[in-house]
């Protein structure tokens, strides 16, 4: 007789459930690719706590922290579209990653430096933010594109999703103890001299970042006609292919704006933790960590997902995000805004995965590099456009730009759920 009755989980199945969420780390290459990736994500997240906060320090401006993100934006007009090229032409893409690593590196350690030494003023981290833009925009389309080398297409969904789980672990458990650590040790107040230990952390994980990809092995990529063409022609068929390819076009262009709305309270957190939510750099560094709790989750759902109705699970992230942002702009007490963000980092993750997991599924592979340049022009176009967010909030508020974005993120997100060509992707 069998004990286990119909209405039980079968033990097997939910093994072999969890089997596949970790489909990917089953291939060698892929574990290094991962370790190495999350040199950089780590240090990423803890950028985006640490120079928010540095710039809110020294300026007290929500204008200021506008432009921190439109410089990276600025630059990466001119960068994104070269590094797709370079991904599609350069016979190993590992190396683009590796030099990026390593221009990061020094960039870290320079900040570092003038904030052990009391040189540091906004215009410093303004020209950082603009070098790490170039280096961000020309080596990410490498590392997109190195992906599918890695896994093959058919685990594509699992590798992407894993290595976004990747950046939300890191997201988890770095913003909050890089706060706490600079609260511990006396910052906050105009006191920015601890943060010099936190770039110092930072300069180290790029390095392993870098060193790392030294155990990923992948073949060098075949010769193809486009290393005898010009850059300028390059991009134009790029431009091409995505004008003339309907599906690609529509993904491109809703991302836009999905992101456009999504990610104007980001760019605001700093100030609107010290000024709405009356917390200092630990808080802000708790709310970040804690906001990854629903991101992971969110990315680990994906990477359990088959490959099918891809598209409207990525609506669903969104829809909740939208309501959740809506709530968050409200708020004005701080464990109410953590619950709220956690589930902004749930729709975050599954849009994040999923935008470039649709994306990769579609094209073709000889345009691979190039779109995935087209998608990251597109991160630097809305770093511009956020910009007058930015003035909204100096003068109306982070609640109200919060607020605005949300709802039209909503409206958005069901105008799509409306349109079957894009609800019905797999």
């Amino acid at each position: 007789m069998n004990d286990q009755t119909d209405d039980e989980p079968s033990p097997l199945k939910s093994q072999s459930r969890f089997h596949s969420t970790f489909k990917a780390f089953e291939i060698p290459n892929y574990r290094w690719f991962f370790a190495s990736l999350f040199g950089n994500f780590a240090s990423m997240n803890i950028q985006m706590f640490v120079r928010g906060w540095l710039v809110f320090e020294i300026t007290g401006s929500y204008e200021k922290l506008g432009w921190m993100t439109a410089a990276g934006g600025i630059v990466g007009l001119f960068a994104a579209p070269l590094g797709g090229v370079v991904a599609d032409r350069i016979r190993q893409k590992i190396h683009v990653i590796q030099l990026g690593g390593i221009c990061n590196f020094l960039i870290t350690l320079a900040v570092a430096w003038l904030i052990a030494g009391n040189h540091l003023i906004f215009e410093h981290l303004l020209i950082a933010a603009v070098c790490q833009g170039i280096v961000m925009n020309l080596m990410m389309p490498s590392r997109q594109a190195l992906t599918k080398d890695v896994v093959g297409l058919n685990l594509l969904t699992n590798a992407i999703a894993l290595s976004t789980s990747g950046m939300n672990v890191a997201r988890l458990l770095l913003p909050g103890l890089a706060g706490g650590l600079i609260a511990a040790l006396g910052g906050g107040n105009d006191n920015i001299e601890p943060a010099k230990w936190i770039y110092l952390i930072m300069a180290i994980l790029y390095l392993f970042n870098t060193l790392g990809m030294f155990m990923v092995k992948v073949a060098d990529n075949p010769q193809s006609d486009i290393e005898h063409k010009s850059v300028m022609t390059e991009l134009g068929l790029g431009f091409k292919y995505v004008w003339d390819t309907p599906v690609i076009l529509m993904l491109l262009g809703f991302n836009f704006l999905m992101v456009f709305f999504s990610m104007t309270y980001f760019m605001l957190l700093p100030g609107f933790v010290k000024e709405v939510l009356n917390q200092g750099p630990d808080g802000l560094g708790l709310i970040i960590s804690i906001s990854g709790i629903g991101a992971l989750a969110g990315s680990l759902l994906v990477a359990s997902l088959p490959n099918k109705r891809r598209a409207r699970v990525l609506l669903y992230g969104a829809f909740i995000m939208g309501i959740a942002l809506l709530g968050f702009a409200i708020s004005t007490y701080f464990w109410t805004s953590v619950i709220l963000l956690t589930f902004v980092g749930l729709g975050q993750a599954a849009r994040m995965s999923l935008s470039n997991i649709l994306l990769q599924a579609y094209v073709e592979d000889e345009f691979r590099g190039r779109v995935m340049s087209i998608y990251m022009l597109e991160m630097a176009f809305l770093a511009i456009a956020i910009y007058p967010v930015s003035l909204f909030a100096e003068y109306f508020g982070p609640q109200w730009a919060i607020g605005l974005s949300a709802a039209c993120l909503i409206v958005l997100t069901l105008f799509l759920a409306s349109i079957p060509a894009y609800r019905n992707l797999d």
